[in-house]
């Protein structure tokens, strides 16, 4: 599943309608924002995955976990933790000089300010980080386990362990861009020691239990997951979709 189908599923389909109304802003100005995200760091990520230090740096904050909360959270939309947490991610993924240049590229195609986009650049980037996270979660968690790459893999039908621990209750009153706090709750702590372990392995070139080379391991898993939709916003029609298909099933059960 590449990374842009788990984003379209993501708070029962309705992850940018709950973005826009954080940002206070119309649906569709903040699907074509975050078109311009996906489609710029998703190459960056896929294009920097030969380089051993960045790729053990992206494993490690998988290892972190706050990034899935914020995929799945409303309540993490607007708060100044999924800002932290996107600009730390930013930092390795993209820089600085390629953050700016996709702030104006979404600026200029949403039609919204650059300095809204500059405050979605990070929520969309820890969001887009949970989304390849989970889908790649159990892949990479069989190479610290020393289980063979595939569907038919030792240990691949074992029961899977919880991505993330409960989400903390967050006060309503941090729905909305507002810079309110919010703290998000870390995988549990066997799935986040083996990524942190798997990371290790990566960075100081120790090769696996089952004594493959743990960077190309972990670049197979990886890989997949960050293909780009065929045509521009094919995912985003996909996302429209399923959101109307969410709210229509809301509201039915509410009447």
């Amino acid at each position: 599943m590449p990374i842009q189908d788990r984003l379209s599923k993501a708070q029962g389909g309705l992850a940018f309608a709950n973005l826009a109304r954080a940002f206070h802003l119309p649906p569709a100005k903040v699907e074509s924002a975050v078109d311009v995200v996906a489609a710029s760091l998703i190459p960056q990520i896929e294009g920097k995955l030969r380089s051993r230090r960045f790729l053990a740096k992206l494993i490690e904050l998988f290892g972190k976990g706050g990034h899935y909360q914020v995929l799945e959270s409303p309540t993490m939309l607007g708060t100044t933790a999924t800002q932290v947490l996107g600009n730390d991610a930013l930092s390795v993924i993209a820089g600085r000089e390629v953050s700016k240049r996709v702030v104006r590229e979404a600026a200029a195609k949403s039609e919204i300010s650059e300095m809204l986009a500059e405050y979605l650049l990070p929520v969309v980037t820890a969001m887009l980080l949970g989304a390849l996270a989970e889908v790649s979660r159990q892949g990479l968690e069989r190479l610290v386990r020393g289980d063979a790459d595939g569907p038919g893999a030792a240990g691949a039908d074992r029961d899977p362990e919880p991505v993330a621990a409960p989400l903390p209750q967050v006060a309503a009153s941090s729905m909305g861009f507002s810079g309110s706090t919010g703290a998000a709750a870390a995988l549990t702590s066997t799935a986040s020691t083996r990524l942190i372990r798997l990371s290790h392995c990566i960075k100081d070139g120790v090769p696996l239990p089952d004594g493959r080379e743990a960077a190309e391991a972990a670049r197979r898993v990886l890989v997949p997951y960050l293909a780009l939709p065929k045509g521009p916003l094919d995912w985003i029609a996909r996302l429209r979709a399923l959101g109307a298909r969410a709210f229509k099933t809301a509201h039915t059960r509410k009447r």
